[in-house]
């Protein structure tokens, strides 16, 4: 096992939250120390820790890390007030920021496409309450394009629920917010890419559903529920 040493114990310093691997290399975020570990598996056996990257300057928490074959590190970091646009910052293997992009409100996973070529982001668009005076942004799924041999990012494109009503949705899928609109109340939380990346699924966890997107068209392709009575 590894050991950040970061955690406080009392809940005010929290690590170890997310983990990815490309290589001989580990991956950990460290949430409210809002830094990347890196850490040497050549040994499974015998984790070393390499080396801290320090990602406050971005964010104030790392919510998700993902690796890709080609050697890329992506995370992902919430806005000090979540309703807010977060950020999604492109590291080497090394730990050295190749790029940085804005993306949507309260961002909870990151994924590269199996070919490495492509990420994507849920963001939650959590609300910070009901009610007068509060804001619940709309859930989506950034997608970037991604220059794997350049090291570079491309331009933020957006898969949303804009256009969706009650009478699209399928019995059991839950939508509470209220007085929220479906788009707005709709929130993406992990995904699962198919393995020649023309397809993926976003768990929608709060409204009990998972969304299937088309990422040929960048569209929403369907909405199922978990469960129905």
């Amino acid at each position: 096992s590894y050991n950040t040493g970061l955690a406080s114990g009392d809940g005010d310093l929290t690590s170890g939250e997310t983990s990815a691997v490309s290589g001989n290399r580990l991956f950990v975020t460290n949430a409210s120390d809002v830094s990347l570990d890196i850490v040497d598996i050549t040994n499974p056996a015998v984790p070393a820790f390499i080396e801290r990257v320090d990602l406050s300057a971005y964010g104030a928490s790392v919510t998700s890390v993902a690796a890709s074959r080609d050697g890329l590190v992506a995370v992902v970091l919430d806005a000090e007030d979540k309703v807010k646009r977060g950020r999604l910052v492109l590291l080497n293997r090394q730990g050295d920021v190749r790029g940085m992009r804005i993306v949507g409100p309260l961002p909870d996973m990151v994924t590269f496409t199996p070919d490495g070529a492509r990420l994507l982001v849920a963001n939650e668009g959590e609300p910070d309450c009901y009610g007068p005076g509060c804001t619940d942004p709309f859930g989506s799924v950034s997608v970037i394009d991604v220059n794997v041999s350049k090291r570079r990012l491309g331009a933020v494109k957006k898969i949303g629920f804009g256009g969706t009503t009650l009478d699209d949705l399928p019995a059991g899928v839950r939508i509470f917010g209220p007085g929220a609109t479906v788009a707005r109340d709709l929130e993406p939380e992990y995904i699962a890419v198919s393995d020649d990346g023309s397809r993926a699924w976003v768990t929608l966890q709060e409204n009990n559903a998972v969304a299937a997107l088309d990422l040929e068209t960048l569209r929403v392709a369907g909405i199922a529920a978990h469960w129905t009575k």
